[in-house]
């Protein structure tokens, strides 16, 4: 049992997950396919060793850098609130409460809307929240917005 499913209050229940996009990983799968060609380069001796170090250096950084990019992100749509939780070590969470939420807008660019990612975009009254790289973010912001409808006929 996750953070999520702990931490749901009485009478909420999970109505749609959100992921990322894989798109926010192309910049550390680059570094792994530079360290991969760097071994087409013929070199020998010390030269060969300087590759090795280096191509595992660049392994260990596309690594690091992916995790920080995923962060240990999720998120949560209820049939009561939006949530949003970030953080592997660090845990950082938002709440935004399906009653108070006004509007639902979607951001795509080109390369967006070629291989269906977005921005999506909730406001609050005052307040904005965004959720970026959301796959499919037609679909997670006709379900938000499906909840706002059925919280507030109630």
């Amino acid at each position: 049992m996750g953070y999520i499913e702990k931490n749901l209050m009485d009478g909420e229940h999970i109505v749609y997950e959100a992921r990322q996009h894989w798109i926010i990983y192309w910049l550390p799968a680059l570094l792994v396919v530079i360290a991969i060609v760097q071994f087409v380069i013929p070199t020998g001796g010390t030269g060969l060793l300087v590759q090795c170090c280096f191509a595992v250096l660049l392994v260990i950084v596309a690594a690091i850098w992916a995790l920080n990019i995923y962060g240990g992100r999720k998120y949560i749509l209820t049939n009561k609130r939006l949530i949003l939780k970030r953080g592997i070590v660090k845990r950082n969470s938002l709440d935004l409460v399906l009653r108070r939420c006004e509007g639902v807008s979607i951001s795509q660019s080109i390369m967006g809307r070629l291989l269906d990612y977005g921005t999506v975009i909730v406001s609050t009254g005052e307040v904005t929240n965004s959720f970026s790289h959301i796959e499919n973010p037609v679909k997670f912001s006709s379900m938000i917005n499906q909840q706002i409808a059925d919280v507030n006929k109630n």
